[in-house]
């Protein structure tokens, strides 16, 4: 047994539960990993071959979560650091390299997904690739929601539901800002994307429609040059639309409920567990219905303004950044505890 080895159990038997973990992640979704860091532990970012680069114009790297060297390859593990748990993101590489590093130094594997099975794949394909992860082992296997739980093939018994949570102090509506007559969608490399995130179905609601988008677009748009930048575009809106096809629930779109914003969705894997139809937004996968509603909150100031503030209150109530931050902790103490 190595002296890591032997310090990773040490400090099991050693930790008290008010003190923060130190987590090894992989840099994967800056702004859910900015929400997760608020759970006030470390989070150690391994950097494979390959692996995605932080993207600090999504989010900037919050001062608990510290990016390994990925020229030391195998040796970045921090010697000075005693880890408690592995949190792996996605069922690629970053997977195997989690479940070898959680074996040699004898602590829990977490894994937790964000996504669905590739529609882009044949029916056979994704039923061996959904067989082929239902056989993972972990110590906790988490999704972000009901939807994307089921669609895996997981129950109740065998995972975790832990929803999206984001501060909702930071994304929140401003009074005093003049509505801008437009109908915003915040989306990256849409078009490259279309098959996801439904930019063709866009382009056919949105005709005749004065819109805005925000997003790194080449010839088309930029991104928000801050988070609040972004802010005041969701703010500024009359309306937010999106028209995702195969996304659990776009962050975009919670973000834009948080501030207040009347939406129109596409009405899409996990998208009826946010909105409730015609109480705090629209939904429809059908084009006229939903130029029809966004039209209709274009000009329709008091209902504009009911749907937004409904639309805030369920984020508030449901998807909060306490109630996250607690599932998390409760969750990491958890698998911590049950391997001492």
């Amino acid at each position: 047994m190595s002296i890591s080895q032997i310090s990773s159990i040490t400090r099991r038997a050693t930790r008290t539960d008010d003190e923060p973990l130190n987590i090894l992640t992989f840099p994967t979704h800056e702004r859910y990993e900015q929400s997760l860091s608020r759970t006030n532990n470390n989070f150690y970012a391994y950097m494979s071959e390959g692996s995605k680069e932080w993207n600090t114009d999504y989010s900037p790297v919050p001062k608990n979560y510290h990016i390994l060297d990925k020229n030391m390859g195998d040796n970045q593990l921090p010697l000075n650091v005693d880890l408690d748990l592995v949190l792996c993101h996605t069922y690629d590489q970053q997977l195997m390299i989690s479940s070898q590093i959680s074996n040699y130094l004898s602590i829990p594997l977490v894994i937790l997904c964000h996504i669905l099975p590739d529609i882009r794949t044949s029916p056979e394909q994704q039923t061996e690739t959904i067989r082929i992860c239902q056989s993972i082992q972990s110590d906790a296997h988490v999704f972000i929601s009901d939807y994307n739980r089921r669609r895996w093939g997981r129950t109740a018994f065998d995972s975790h539901v832990i929803r999206h949570g984001l501060d909702t102090e930071f994304w929140c509506p401003k009074e005093d800002i003049e509505k801008e007559h437009h109908a915003l969608s915040v989306v990256n490399y849409w078009a490259s994307r279309d098959w996801c995130c439904g930019f063709n179905l866009w382009q056919k609601v949105i005709k005749d429609i004065p819109y805005k988008v925000a997003g790194d677009n080449p010839g088309m748009s930029t991104a928000a040059r801050s988070l609040e930048e972004l802010r005041s575009f969701y703010r500024s809106c009359k309306v937010f639309v999106n028209t995702s096809i195969h996304s659990p629930v776009p962050t975009t779109l919670v973000e834009a409920m948080s501030c207040g914003c009347a939406v129109v969705s596409t009405k899409n894997c996990m998208i009826p567990e946010v909105i409730e139809h015609g109480k705090n937004g629209f939904m429809s996968n059908d084009e006229e219905e939903l130029k029809k509603y966004i039209n209709m909150l274009l000009e329709d100031e008091s209902l504009r303004e009911s749907m937004g503030r409904e639309a805030r209150k369920t984020i508030v109530e449901s998807h909060n950044l306490d109630r996250f931050t607690e599932d998390w902790n409760s969750l990491f103490n958890k698998v911590v505890e049950e391997m001492s």
